[in-house]
């Protein structure tokens, strides 16, 4: 069964590759959505089998079916002239999904030091949980405003505070990555539990570093 997800996930990521390779025209734009959307429908598919075993069903259920109610219609109805800021809104949605299951992992892991899964707290996998906690909260409150911005629900002008916008980007920053590195040192060496109040750090930096980013 594991060889039959691993073939899954490849033709998954395939179907990816060429659905985006059809966006670089409009004349291929919709075969290559069409094809991406169902690469993803393999990768669902491969998921749920290889968490066959879980007694998580109905939160799993549940949560596709909140996806669809909230993803199908804005997809349907939305008018060209609105698709910036649709684009905007779901890639922030993504982001914050990352986040959230960083946030997950690391709560799960006790602090990325004990996987569920069986993985040891290797380098890369400690940096990339943590880059992904960055990352994924720095794109969704930075889509959020971009699509605030293109809604004209804020003001398209630039809002910030001068010359003191880049120096509290940077503050920001390398907040964010110093108490991640913290973290990461920790999951390697670990001398005792990780509060979750430094993941929650990093994820709050990093929010507020989106939002000043992408409001000026």
């Amino acid at each position: 069964m594991e060889y039959l997800v691993n073939v899954l996930y490849i033709v998954a990521f395939s179907m990816f590759i060429y659905g985006l390779m059809g966006l670089t025209g409009p004349k291929t734009a919709v075969r290559g959505n069409q094809i991406a959307a169902v690469g993803m429908g393999v990768a669902v598919v491969a998921t749920l089998i290889s968490i066959r075993d879980t007694s998580n069903w109905v939160l799993i259920v549940a949560g596709l079916v909140i996806g669809v109610v909230l993803g199908v219609p804005p997809a349907l109805r939305t008018k060209m002239t609105a698709m910036p800021q649709l684009v905007a809104l779901f890639n922030g949605v993504g982001g914050g999904t990352v986040a959230l299951i960083a946030y997950a992992e690391f709560l799960d892991s006790d602090g990325f030091t004990a996987f569920a899964h069986g993985e040891s707290p290797t380098v890369h996998i400690v940096i990339a949980s943590l880059f992904a906690a960055v990352i994924g909260s720095i794109s969704f409150w930075g889509s959020v405003i971009a699509f605030l911005k293109l809604q004209e629900t804020l003001p398209g002008r630039p809002i910030g505070i001068g010359k003191l916008q880049q120096p509290l980007n940077a503050v920001l920053l390398i907040g964010a990555v110093a108490l991640a590195v913290a973290i990461g040192v920790k999951a390697i060496d670990p001398t005792g539990p990780t509060s979750q109040w430094w993941i929650v750090g990093v994820l709050v930096l990093a929010a507020v570093l989106g939002l000043m980013v992408v409001l000026p």
